[in-house]
C-alpha cells in the first residue's frame, strides 16, 4: 500500500518527505529478481558531486544483506534513485568481478 511504501522509503533514505514515484517489479527467467525503486520529490543538493560515495541501491540475497554500494546496477546519471533489490539466485559471496563476469547478471 501507499503507507507501507512511504515508511519503506523513509527508512531506506532517511528522508522526511514522501517519494515522487515508486516502481515495484519482478523479473523471472534464468535469474529471479525483485526490486523496489523510488524517485524522490526533490533532487539532492549534491547530485553532481562525483566524490560522494553513493549508496543508492541495496542488494539482498534471500533477504540477507549483501552490498550497499551497487554502482554497476545504476548508471551515474540516475544517482538520485534509491531502492532495494532482492534475488533468490545470487551467490552470497558476490563481488564486483563476479558481477562483471557472470553472463546471467
Amino acid at each position: 500500500t501507499e503507507v507501507e511504501y512511504g515508511s519503506c522509503y523513509n527508512s531506506l533514505t532517511n528522508d522526511w518527505e514522501n517519494y515522487f514515484v515508486v516502481k515495484y517489479f519482478l523479473v523471472e527467467g534464468q535469474l529471479e529478481f525483485r526490486a523496489l525503486i523510488f524517485a524522490p520529490i526533490r533532487a539532492p543538493f549534491d547530485m553532481f558531486e562525483n566524490r560522494k560515495m553513493k549508496n543508492n541501491i541495496k542488494l539482498y540475497e534471500r533477504r540477507v544483506f549483501i552490498m550497499e554500494n551497487c554502482e554497476e546496477l545504476m548508471p551515474e546519471y540516475l544517482n538520485f534513485i534509491k531502492g532495494v533489490g532482492d534475488s533468490e539466485d545470487l551467490p552470497l559471496n558476490i563481488s564486483r568481478d563476479m558481477l562483471q563476469q557472470s553472463k546471467i547478471l
